[in-house]
């Protein structure tokens, strides 16, 4: 009877301890947990969307400077192109000065206009300024039509005539002033290219 309560006692202590151990392996193995994902709000999503759409543009912006830079390396890495700098008087020069005074015109831009001459070569080159300064004060704005007649040289100096279709829209709102005439323009090259230095009538931009 003895040994049969030792052998029960023995038993027992024998399953205790391996429960215990048991549950001591189940206490330290971590747990693992799964969480639904986040449900972005409809707000959320317009801002993701948005940021989205942002960095397209933005991206395909650096694209197209990129472009853009890279056509303009090509562009000067094929020669000179500044018709305004070259050494040879051209057509291209003829049309490349008066275009300066067409966008002037058009563009009521009388800085714009006087880049077009050279203020340094030019006689009475600040009269002139004036003249125009009162010229463009009078007028709203312009339309120009200007068509080269012919182009020679002389020497240093390139010489165009050109025939100017001028309509003026007074600040007093009266009827455009219409005039049209045949101009010579003397140009040189300096230290700004080729540039006017003399013309006539001078009483045409008044």
């Amino acid at each position: 009877m003895l040994k049969r309560l030792r052998w029960f006692s023995l038993s027992f202590a024998l399953v205790f301890l391996f429960g215990v151990s048991a549950c001591a392996q189940d206490t330290t193995q971590p747990q693992e947990t799964t969480q639904p994902p986040a449900q972005l709000t409809k707000q959320e999503k317009k801002e993701l969307e948005k940021k989205e759409k942002e960095a397209k543009k933005e991206k395909e912006k650096q694209a197209k400077e990129a472009k853009k830079a890279a056509e303009a390396k090509k562009k000067n890495d094929s020669g000179p192109t500044d018709a305004y700098d070259t050494a040879v008087f051209s057509d291209r020069v003829a049309n490349n000065v008066l275009g300066l005074i067409r966008d002037g015109l058009e563009g009521h831009d009388q800085r714009l206009m006087e880049s077009a001459f050279d203020g340094d070569q030019m006689d009475g080159y600040l009269s002139f300024e004036d003249q125009l300064e009162s010229f463009f004060n009078r007028y709203v704005g312009f339309r120009v039509h200007i068509r080269i007649i012919q182009t020679s040289i002389e020497g240093p100096k390139g010489i165009v005539t050109a025939e100017f279709e001028l309509e003026g829209m007074p600040r007093d709102n009266t009827s455009p002033v219409r005039r049209s005439d045949q101009l010579r323009f003397v140009l040189e090259r300096g230290r700004k290219g080729w540039r006017i230095v003399d013309f006539s009538p001078r009483n045409f931009f008044s």
